[in-house]
């Protein structure tokens, strides 16, 4: 035992010498660093914090959140300051600007976790670092901290320090300073704050991003109730104003002034300088955005006027944005009307996904043309049994008219047709990247695992109004330093992703439904102007609508749902709201001139085309009559134009099923070559020569739906076309009996 008590004895006078050492250096250092550092009075008590965001049309400069309002610490109720510094500093009013019994926990913490999990910064040092010092962890910095915390208290009273620090602190959403915070998240004064309100934003300081309620709800009410528990603990609060608290949602101001773009020009440039939101601001960055000032006003009157007018209505909570690209990928006008953060939210992008991933990827691969016609009929791919949302089938029809009235049918035969992989790689090009689970057919009803940005549709649409070109999207033109030297300059990189033929196809069609389809109502405007809609849906109902509408020019993308009641009215529309903000947007822009229509290529040309060939055969081709009410007119690529047909003359081509396949007998007098077209694509089969009597079997045809033959010269086709369906042979055989309902689709 003795010789364990001298042991310990030892380690004892060890440690307490090596306490005794740090201690004496500590304190050494600090009385060097007392002498040497000043405390800037002047720097210390200024307010003018802020971040420069400039619009595109600024003459002058303006200070974004410099001319808030200054809180004095006598206005407040007392559970305000109660709140602050009960979370943040509970012996605030006890210590000198340090507090030694935190410094010595969060120092034995931190040994002890290996990391610096732990800080124990008081109020006053929170100050100091704020106003005077970086951010840089260090122990010299931290020693500076201590030292002009120390004096600080010296020359001020602990009023007058926690009122600079409520009037300095950074709140996020660039809101600096309590009254700043309290108008930007709750639409008042700091002394007019509630009791959940103070507890809101005295937790939001830690961070800013992490605790926001328009961000992260849950975790905002998460970190809110710690402060209100704290408070209770140190009995600044009873027992029942706990429970009120933490019973209470944090309701924040919906209709904010309108910061939404400057909020995400900040956001960008942090991520292009690689800092924090707070360092871009405390250096004093200046951001030249591409905002038309006049234009964001436009847009956020508009917006809130239609969405105002919803709720009173329909009374419900609703959620929009609205966003405005030029045909440089700038972002113009971005208006977010919500409490949430909705720049990284993901939703369903319902019939938008169309265009983008199915008929595009069909026209890139001559798989369709706008005057296709598609068989709209029940479906059902093993279990998968899309409805349109009219509830009604419409036969055949056209794939310019399956898109303007956005059926669903069409665009899921379509995206079989194309195939998922094809669809994928347009997807790619468009740059979205999306989960593996969402190549199926669902797809193209836009139904996906997370979603996507409302950004990354706006410039994916920006791609086919630029003709194929993608040029990213951006809000910043370039960003200064303090000393007003350029740091960062937008450099437009362009990249031709698409052909300009299929997106003037795309584009034309989708001009036909801003003439007559779902969104007909941009027709009074008389302007070239290309739209789609798009409604999501839920098992209770719908829960996004939109409406993309885009010129040459100019790429309009609104979105509204509601993000708290989960589902929309039945009464609202994506034809209607969502359009109706586009439509006056359209018109605020091009209220003194017209954009141009679409530039055509020289490769796509209109074309006459045989209507009555295409309701008999469903082939596209050239008329042989001058009968003008069977001939129709359409954009087509010059690769893919209308198929000459010309009269047969002694050709008999006839095909016989079998359980060994088709026999195919052709007798003609002129040398010609066998065709057969599946839904996949048209191959020669066989060259057949003059007046040879020809007799093949094709067994290679029970996995396809249907196939067609017929025999073409010269690349024309001189005979009559003889269509077979394998796989309803098949199952007729086996079940002896004709199926004759739900018969497979053709193109």
């Amino acid at each position: 035992m003795n010789k364990q008590a001298s042991k310990s004895k030892k380690i004892l006078l060890i440690l307490s010498i090596i306490i005794v050492i740090l201690f004496s250096i500590f304190s050494l250092s600090c009385f060097l660093i007392y002498n040497k550092t000043k405390l800037d009075l002047d720097k210390l008590t200024s307010v003018n914090n802020g971040v420069k965001v400039c619009s595109v049309n600024d003459n002058e400069t303006n200070l974004y959140n410099s001319n808030r309002s200054i809180v004095e610490i006598e206005t407040l109720p007392k559970y305000v300051i109660d709140a602050f510094v009960s979370i943040e500093d509970k012996r605030f009013f006890n210590h000198a600007g340090y507090d030694l019994k935190r410094i010595i926990k969060a120092g034995l913490v931190n040994l002890i976790t290996q990391s610096k999990s732990q800080g124990a910064s008081t109020i006053s040092q929170q100050l100091i670092k704020n106003a005077l010092l970086s951010n840089e962890k260090t122990f010299k910095r931290k020693l500076k901290e201590v030292v002009l915390s120390i004096k600080m208290e010296k020359e001020f009273s602990k009023n007058d320090i926690l009122e600079m620090y409520l009037n300095t602190i950074y709140f996020g959403s660039n809101a600096y300073g309590l009254e700043n915070a309290s108008k930007t998240y709750f639409n008042k004064s700091a002394s007019e704050l509630s009791l959940n309100e103070a507890c809101c934003l005295a937790g939001l300081i830690k961070s800013p991003n992490l605790y926001s309620p328009q961000k992260n709800y849950s975790n905002a009410i998460s970190r809110r109730n710690l402060v209100a528990k704290t408070m209770k603990n140190l009995k600044k609060i009873s027992e029942n104003d706990y429970i009120q608290v933490v019973n209470s949602e944090i309701e924040t101001n919906k209709h904010l002034s309108d910061n939404s773009y400057k909020q995400l020009a900040i956001l960008e440039a942090c991520q292009i300088l690689n800092l924090t939101e707070r360092d871009l601001i405390n250096n004093k960055y200046t951001i030249v955005t591409y905002e038309d000032a006049k234009l964001q006003n436009n847009v956020s009157q508009i917006n809130n006027e239609v969405i105002s007018n919803c709720e009173n209505t329909y009374f419900t909570n609703l959620d929009s944005v609205s966003i405005v690209l030029d045909n440089n990928g700038c972002v113009v006008s971005y208006f977010a009307n919500s409490n949430f953060d909705l720049h990284n939210m993901k939703r369903q992008p319902a019939s938008l996904f169309k265009p983008l991933a199915v008929y595009l990827p069909c026209l890139t691969h001559n798989i369709l043309s706008p005057s296709t016609n598609l068989l709209d009929e029940e479906i059902n791919y093993a279990g998968f049994a899309p409805k349109n949302a009219d509830h009604k089938f419409h036969g055949n029809i056209s794939v310019r008219d399956s898109l303007a009235y956005s059926y669903n049918i069409p665009a899921v035969k379509a995206l079989d047709y194309v195939g998922l992989t094809k669809s994928r790689h347009a997807l790619e090009l468009f740059g979205f990247v999306l989960d593996n689970s969402d190549y199926n057919l669902s797809l193209a009803l836009g139904s996906l695992k997370n979603g996507v940005k409302l950004l990354d549709l706006a410039n994916a649409y920006s791609i086919l109004a630029n003709m194929g070109i993608s040029k990213g999207y951006t809000f910043i033109n370039k960003i200064l330093d303090k000393n007003n030297k350029i740091v960062y300059e937008h450099q437009k990189i362009e990249t031709e992703v698409f052909s300009p033929d299929d997106c003037f196809l795309m584009n034309d069609m989708l001009k036909s439904t801003a003439k007559y389809g779902t969104a007909k109502r941009l027709n009074e405007l008389s302007l070239p102007v290309a739209s789609k809609t798009g409604t999501a849906s839920s098992l209770i109902g719908n829960t996004d609508l939109y409406n993309v509408a885009y010129t040459s020019n100019h790429t309009i993308l609104t979105w509204i749902s509601s993000i708290k009641d989960s589902v929309l009215p039945d009464q609202m529309n994506s034809s209607v709201e969502p359009t109706q903000i586009n439509k006056e947007i359209l018109s605020v822009l091009y209220q003194n001139n017209v954009p141009t229509d679409f530039v055509k290529p020289e490769n796509v040309n209109k074309y006459p085309f045989d209507i009555n060939t295409l309701k008999t055969s469903n082939i596209i081709t050239t008329p042989t009559h001058n009968i003008e009410r069977y001939i129709a007119y359409d954009y087509f690529k010059d690769l893919n134009s209308p198929q000459i047909l010309t009269e047969t003359n002694n050709l008999n081509l006839t095909v016989e099923l079998s359980q060994f396949g088709a026999e195919i007998k052709v007798k003609s007098n002129r040398d010609c070559t066998l065709i057969k077209q599946t839904l996949n694509h048209s191959m020669p089969l066989k060259e057949i020569n003059c007046n040879e009597d020809f007799n093949y079997i094709d067994r290679d045809i029970f996995k396809h739906n249907k196939i067609k033959y017929y025999l073409t010269s010269n690349h024309e086709v001189i005979s009559d076309v003889v269509e077979i369906k394998p796989k309803d042979y098949l199952i007729n055989s086996i079940n002896n009996e004709i199926l004759t309902s739900k018969k497979k689709w053709c193109v």
